[in-house]
Parts: structure tokens; C-alpha cells; sequence
């Protein structure tokens, strides 16, 4: 039963308290300044209104981003990849571009999303099928991340966006030969979780969140395109760490947990959760996902049967037969963070993740509302400063021990490392428990 579970570590109250004062500080003056007219079924306290009232008013008159219905939004109808197209074509500053000469089997010269469709398609930012584009058909929440990241791109083209090739599934090899079986939204999908465009429901709302292959709903998409139309240059910028995503040799075990845990990339943050659909044989969540703890039980305990008995952070962290060191960590090594690093208290472990190697690890966070990527080698964020310790829970047949060439080029920090930013501080992880 999840009934009075705690799921998440503890800190000091009045840390806490002062961590929610702030995020709630940042999160007003950040919010964008809502237009003079909103919409009659965007009622005031909706959670997505001032996005929706900011995109809503981007584009030319008459052509407005997911401006569709008149007077109305329909925040919770499914966005269809018609109103998709228009809004990415909008968001990547082409929608003044001439469209070349073109027949789409179902979308019909005078069908009035044609033209943003036929840009769509040329400009690659969404793709097609063999019997057309299915105008009608309702997204994904990955087609819609890839769309947006797409639109970015074409934006943003000074940028290097060599990541979106670099983990394509067909092309990244994280080692020699070996193929990772990832998603084919990978890319997408940690470029999204990275910068940060989905919304993290709180647990009173927990289902209204989205996994990757699910049906979006308008609100959402509406939130994701302002994110992305107001990140910050540094932000993007930052997308070129994960340009070489390579990991140590691995054994079979270590392939294997690794090809699972990259399944549930951008599965939404879940308080409590601890599996990929609502219906959990520990009881029902109120929709697919994990929170960090719970991600790592996922995948160690229930998927590989490895023995955690602990489903909290900071038990988990407790448990650990012996601390390991940041410099003696392999991949599928449990690792913990604390507000003072390797000296906090089991008690005070805030965080937890699976080290996939080279610095790398993968974990579920509520700053990127999911399964995303990050590394211990990014200097000063808290992901390396308050390392804590890891946990070994594979047996010494399933692992490689780093020696001590290994140990030191997997604590060199990459070339590039995005800047310190408090939004993505592990500390953060507070606001979600």
C-alpha cells in the first residue's frame, strides 16, 4: 500500500520552507503577462491560462499559434497534428517562407491548415505517412516535443544542435558496437527533459501528466511551445554536453540495465510512482511514472530483482552495505546526493539514480518533470557538488572494476558543461515529495 509512505528524503523544515518561498518567488516573476482578452473556458486559475493567452497572440492576425477556435481554447481537447503544424511553423519563425509545389493525399489545396502543413513537411519539423499526413489525428506527447525541438532548431541555426544526431538510436553507440535499443524520440526527448518544456503536475494533479507515447491535451502543448519560445540562449547552448554520450566497457548485465533504464526516457515525475502504467501491483498511481526513488526500484528491483528493500531515498542510501566513492563507481551502481556530499547523513539523502558511466546517470526529477540525463561532471551544479555516496547492489560477476586510468578520465569534466542553474538543482527536488 502507498497509504503514509514517505517517498523522498528528508531536509531540515525550515530548509524546505525556504526552498518552496523561492521556487513560488521565481515561478511568479517568471510567469508571462497574460494578454487582455483570454479565453471563456480558460478560466482564471487554470494552471496553463497565462501561456496559453501568450501563445495564443504569436503569428500573424488570423494565424495565430493554436488560436483555433474563436472565442474558445479547449484547453483539454487533444491537439491534432494539423494545429501542431501551424504552431511549430509559427514557433520557428518560417511562416512567411513560400511553400514548394505539393500534393499530400489528405489534406486537399483548399483545406485551410494546407499551407502550414506543406511548410511543416518541407521544413522537416514534422514528418508524414505513406497514405498522407492525417491531419486530424490527435499527437503525441513525443511528436510534439520533436516538433518543437525541430522548430528550435530552424530557429535557433547558429546553434549546434549536433546532439539530436549524436543520440539518434540508429547512430549513438554509448561504447563499441553496442546498440542501445533506445526510442527512437531519445534525441527529443532529452533535449525536452533538458530544457525543461514539460510542466510537473503537483500530486493533487498527478494525472494530468503525459508519458511520451500518450495523446496530448491542448493546455499542455500550449505550455511546452512557451517554454521553448522564451528558454534562455545558455540554456540551448547547453544542449552540447550531451554531443558525446560515451560510457565505459560494460558487461552483458551492464548493457542490459542501461538498453531498460533508456526505455523510460521523458516518462512524467510522479510522486510516489514506481511504474511505467496506473495500475501498479503496489497500488494504483494516478497515472504512469516515478518519482526518483521510485524509478530506481523500477528498474533494480522489480525489473532485475536485485535486493532493495528500502523504496526511500534516504533507506535506500542507509542500506548500502558500504559507501562507494565517486572514483570506484560503476555502471548500475544506486547514487545518492545530500546537502553536504559525501559527509551528509543517510538521513539527509534528497535524491537518488542509476550511474550509467563516465559521469553519466539517469534518474526521474521533477525539475525536468522525468526520466532524463545528467552528469556528475557538471561543474557547479548539484548533481556534482553534493554526490553523496553510491550503492553496489550487481554482483562482482556483473560488473567491470575501473582501474585507476578509468577512475580518472570518468572525473575529468567534458569539454563543455552547462552553466550552474538553481531551476535544475537537485535541492529542488524538494518542492516534489
Amino acid at each position: 500500500m502507498r497509504t503514509g509512505r514517505d517517498i523522498a528524503g528528508h531536509r531540515a523544515p525550515g530548509a524546505a520552507v525556504t526552498v518552496a518561498i523561492l521556487a513560488a518567488v521565481m515561478l511568479a516573476l517568471s510567469a508571462p503577462a497574460a494578454r487582455a482578452q483570454t479565453y471563456t473556458d480558460v478560466l482564471k486559475g487554470h494552471w496553463a491560462r497565462a501561456q496559453i493567452d501568450w501563445v495564443t497572440d504569436q503569428g500573424p492576425a488570423g494565424n495565430k499559434m493554436l488560436d483555433d477556435f474563436g472565442a474558445t481554447f479547449k484547453p483539454n481537447a487533444l491537439v491534432t497534428r494539423a494545429q501542431l503544424a501551424r504552431a511549430v511553423v509559427i514557433a520557428s519563425g518560417h511562416n512567411g517562407d513560400e511553400i514548394d509545389p505539393v500534393k499530400i493525399a489528405d489534406v486537399p489545396a483548399d483545406h485551410p491548415f494546407f499551407r502550414d502543413i506543406a511548410l511543416a513537411l518541407q521544413l522537416k519539423l514534422m514528418g508524414g505517412f505513406k497514405d498522407g499526413f492525417h491531419p486530424g489525428a490527435a499527437a503525441t506527447s513525443w511528436q510534439v516535443d520533436r516538433a518543437v525541438i525541430r522548430a528550435l532548431r530552424k530557429k535557433y541555426t547558429d546553434d549546434d544542435w549536433s546532439m539530436l544526431r549524436a543520440l539518434s538510436p540508429g547512430k549513438w553507440r554509448p561504447n563499441e558496437g553496442f546498440k542501445t535499443g533506445a526510442p527512437r524520440y531519445f534525441p527529443s526527448e532529452v533535449a525536452a527533459r533538458y530544457l525543461q518544456l514539460h510542466f510537473n503536475h503537483p500530486s493533487t494533479a498527478e494525472g494530468q501528466e503525459v508519458s511520451p507515447g500518450e495523446k496530448i491535451e491542448r493546455d499542455e502543448v500550449a505550455y511546452i511551445l512557451y517554454q521553448a519560445l522564451n528558454t534562455s540562449a545558455w540554456r540551448i547552448d547547453g544542449l552540447t554536453a550531451f554531443n558525446s554520450v560515451t560510457l565505459p566497457k560494460l558487461t552483458t548485465r551492464q548493457k542490459e540495465i542501461v538498453r531498460f533504464a533508456c526505455k523510460y526516457i521523458g516518462y512524467p515525475y510522479v510522486w510516489a510512482g514506481e511504474y511505467p502504467s496506473k495500475d501498479s501491483p503496489y497500488g494504483a498511481q494516478a497515472h504512469g511514472g516515478f518519482d526518483c526513488s521510485g524509478f530506481v526500484w523500477w528498474v533494480m528491483k522489480m525489473h532485475f530483482g536485485y535486493t532493495i528493500n528500502e523504496r526511500v531515498a534516504s533507506d535506500m542510501a542507509a542500506a548500502a552495505p558500504r559507501r562507494i566513492t565517486r572514483a570506484n563507481l560503476v555502471p548500475g551502481d544506486v547514487i545518492f546526493w545530500g546537502p553536504d556530499g559525501p559527509k551528509s547523513k543517510a538521513a539527509e539523502v534528497y535524491h537518488t539514480g542509476i550511474y550509467l558511466g563516465k559521469g553519466w546517470f539517469i534518474h526521474s526529477t521533477g525539475s525536468s518533470d522525468g526520466v532524463s540525463l545528467a552528469s556528475l561532471n557538471w561543474a557547479g551544479w548539484s548533481w556534482k557538488t553534493d554526490f553523496a555516496w553510491g550503492r553496489r547492489v550487481l554482483k562482482k560477476s556483473q560488473i567491470t572494476l575501473p582501474t585507476a586510468a578509468s577512475s580518472a578520465a570518468d572525473l575529468a569534466a567534458p569539454a563543455f558543461a552547462p552553466l550552474p542553474d538553481p531551476a535544475i538543482d537537485a535541492r529542488a527536488e524538494l518542492e516534489f515529495r
